[in-house]
């Protein structure tokens, strides 16, 4: 018995057990409904129906179990295929996204390309700046997205964070941090010079404000918004950075390393929408879609 069937046997009571009206709803004949009802009671062995000078007359006890969880499961069936056919339609338009640029380069470098390749009516619009920009937007709506390193500084803005790493200090072979063993403490980076991203990034707003949490004064020698020109410098004169881990992955250089820190600097990154605004399914369908891209990629 599959769920037309069980329409077939709902229309028939809904018609009075007149066969014949039955019949011209789901378009099939009088007697190949009458040979469905004969074949599905000798199939299932059980009466469904009260017979009488071969008509149907009422629903056996059985019957009538069966006709009132059929009407649930057609419904529910029904419910079903409404949102799966919604689901299609809804799962097309545009989501305004917005990434902080080293996450952009770092971990949706192949993030955003799968997601276009299985969603193609979805148009992203990515925004590329800095988190505190990125949180202005969210606030102001002009963004149905946005990605930062956590956490966020409003507390108006909820937080899915789909990534746990970790900030790690980066200097070239030759440096004396190379003789370091385990993690390098903040009071021997803060003798160093010190090179690192501009102040329109939340990881540099963290580690300077772990600075001063420390009553430590850094030695700055230079910013910039380009993180492998950071790097680079790293590699090639005696200064130090502190940067995210996984950033190394696209460097190319192959004269400098990295080491974690102490105490421990956590680098998570977050999917953010606003907690006072009831988002989309679009928006929700897309925020899923990468919370699970990125949970797969930590399994994998």
């Amino acid at each position: 018995m599959d769920i037309k069937h069980i329409e077939y046997l709902i229309n028939i009571v809904d018609n009075g057990f007149n066969l014949t009206k039955s019949a011209a709803l789901p378009h099939i004949s009088q007697p190949a409904l009458s040979k469905f009802i004969n074949e599905l009671e000798r199939t299932e062995q059980t009466k469904i129906f009260t017979h009488s000078r071969n008509r149907i007359t009422v629903l056996t006890h059985s019957g009538q179990d069966l006709i009132d969880r059929g009407r649930k499961v057609t419904q529910e069936f029904t419910d079903m295929m409404n949102s799966f056919h919604s689901a299609a339609v809804e799962k097309q338009g545009t989501v305004r996204i917005g990434i902080a640029p080293v996450i952009i380069s770092t971990l949706f470098s192949n993030a955003i390309p799968k997601f276009i390749q299985e969603n193609p009516k979805i148009k992203l619009q990515v925004v590329e700046t800095g988190a505190y920009e990125l949180q202005k937007m969210l606030m102001l709506q002009d963004l149905d997205l946005a990605v930062i390193v956590s956490p966020a500084t409003y507390p108006s803005i909820k937080e899915d964070i789909v990534v746990k790493d970790s900030v790690s200090v980066w200097f070239n072979k030759t440096h004396r941090f190379h003789d370091f063993k385990g993690p390098i403490p903040f009071n021997q980076i803060a003798k160093e010079k010190i090179v690192s991203l501009d102040d329109s990034f939340m990881v540099t707003y963290q580690w300077k404000q772990r600075l001063r949490d420390l009553n430590i004064e850094p030695n700055f020698f230079f910013q910039s918004s380009s993180w492998d020109l950071i790097l680079n410098m790293c590699q090639e004169l005696n200064v130090v950075t502190l940067m995210a881990t996984p950033i190394g992955h696209n460097f190319a250089g192959n004269n400098i390393e990295h080491r974690q820190v102490t105490p421990f600097f956590p680098w998570n990154i977050s999917l953010c929408t606003l907690d006072t605004v009831r988002t989309s399914y679009l928006v929700d369908y897309t925020q899923q879609w990468f919370h699970n891209y990125f949970k797969q990629s930590v399994i994998n």
